[in-house]
């Protein structure tokens, strides 16, 4: 799978400055994973991926990247995932729609539809690996983010912060962030990816700078 708008935007969003034990669900190619090591220098990311190539390819860029020690990785499915740990802060860039027309591509359907796990079935198994007011952190298109929601409130998940994506016409996504047994209100905003020029806005930029090596303005 290629570097997606979504994985990095959630990478670059996400509250990690004060957590120490991160896990990326579905970590793909690892690209979450490895962001998350790059902004925070005392965190250690544990990454879990059912798809056996994704996981190789993961497994490659952990290991040549300059953070190999703080990463790792194990081929499991959530719902199947025990470790003697909780986590600081949980992150999944998840598969969007639980209906709709399927992709005939195996990979592509099952990133973007949720056939190995269903959004409920994330949060019921995040509640059982998060510390209290740990956070989970995902992003989801609109009508989808709001669903997921509320959803969340029936496992015990507050929503803390939420950024509404706006690209060229609407909110096209939402950047969430839940926290296990919380009540306070959230911090909403919005992120205007394009300026009225039809460029990258300024704080579009400033959020994704770190992560590209060329970003055209």
């Amino acid at each position: 799978m290629k570097v997606g708008f979504d994985g990095i935007l959630l990478g670059a969003w996400c509250d990690i400055d004060r957590d120490m034990m991160l896990l990326d669900v579905g970590t793909g190619t690892g690209l979450i994973a490895l962001m998350i090591a790059q902004r925070n220098s005392g965190a250690y990311i544990f990454a879990i991926e059912p798809d056996n190539d994704s996981f190789k390819e993961a497994l490659y860029n952990f290991e040549i990247s300059p953070w190999t020690d703080r990463l790792a990785i194990e081929k499991i499915r959530l719902q199947n995932y025990a470790p003697d740990k909780k986590y600081d802060h949980i992150i999944c860039n998840p598969p969007y729609f639980n209906s709709g027309i399927i992709s005939g591509r195996k990979g592509r359907a099952e990133v973007r539809h949720t056939i190995n796990i269903t959004h409920e079935e994330l949060l019921s198994y995040s509640s059982g690996l998060i510390k209290n007011h740990g956070k989970l952190s995902v992003i989801l298109p609109y009508d989808e983010g709001n669903r997921f929601i509320d959803i969340a409130e029936k496992y015990n998940f507050g929503l803390s912060r939420i950024c509404q994506v706006f690209t060229k016409i609407k909110t096209e996504r939402l950047l969430i962030e839940l926290k296990y047994n919380w009540s306070d209100e959230p911090v909403k905003n919005l992120l205007k990816v394009y300026d009225d020029s039809g460029k990258y806005s300024a704080e579009y930029l400033e959020i994704v700078k770190d992560f590209y090596l060329k970003l055209s303005v």
